[in-house]
Parts: C-alpha cells; sequence; structure tokens
C-alpha cells in the first residue's frame, strides 16, 4: 500500500490555505490561519504524548528499555486526525442542521 500521506499534507495546504479562525484574548478579536491552529494543536498532543510515556503513564513497546522521544513523524499523524475530527463535527452539523429543518 502507498503512502499518501504527503498527498494529504498537499491537499490540505490547497483546501485550507485561505481559511482563517477567529478568536477573542481579552475582549480582543484576533485571527489565525486554521492550518497552524491544526498544527499548534498537533504540537502540543506530541508534547503530552512525550510526557506520557516519559513518566510512564504508558509506553510504546520499543520504550520498554529505554525511554525516548516519540518521532517527530507523529506530529503529522495528529495533525491528520485533528482534520479528520474536525471534517466530522462539520458534517454533523450540517446533518443535524438538514434534520431541523424538516
Amino acid at each position: 500500500m502507498y503512502d499518501i500521506r504527503y498527498l494529504l499534507f498537499v491537499a490540505l495546504i490547497v483546501l485550507y490555505r485561505k481559511t482563517w479562525v477567529y478568536y477573542v484574548v481579552n475582549k480582543r478579536v484576533r485571527r489565525m490561519p486554521l492550518l497552524v491552529g491544526f498544527a499548534l494543536i498537533a504540537l502540543f498532543i506530541w508534547l503530552a504524548e512525550n510526557i506520557g510515556t516519559f513518566t510512564g503513564v504508558w509506553l510504546y513497546p520499543d520504550q520498554v528499555q529505554a525511554w525516548h522521544m516519540v518521532g517527530f513523524e507523529k506530529i503529522g499523524a495528529w495533525l491528520l486526525l485533528m482534520v479528520i475530527s474536525f471534517i466530522m463535527i462539520d458534517m454533523l452539523y450540517v446533518v443535524r442542521a438538514r434534520l431541523a429543518r424538516r
């Protein structure tokens, strides 16, 4: 089976490059590219994963003998998970809105 992750990353950039999210901090509206938000979330999940394995909350099979950091490639996996979650929730809102119109 082919590894299509990089194709998915390119598709994400093409599809979401102009998408911004707006948020409020101290009553001031700010904005950020959606892809930056996804990347930051993925980075923090990866950091939490490393903290969890370092403290022994869980270990991957190759960390049983000695701890080492979880690979940077996992950030991409977490990013793709965030996008899939975002799309699924968005689809649920669409279905809910259609059902409410009936």
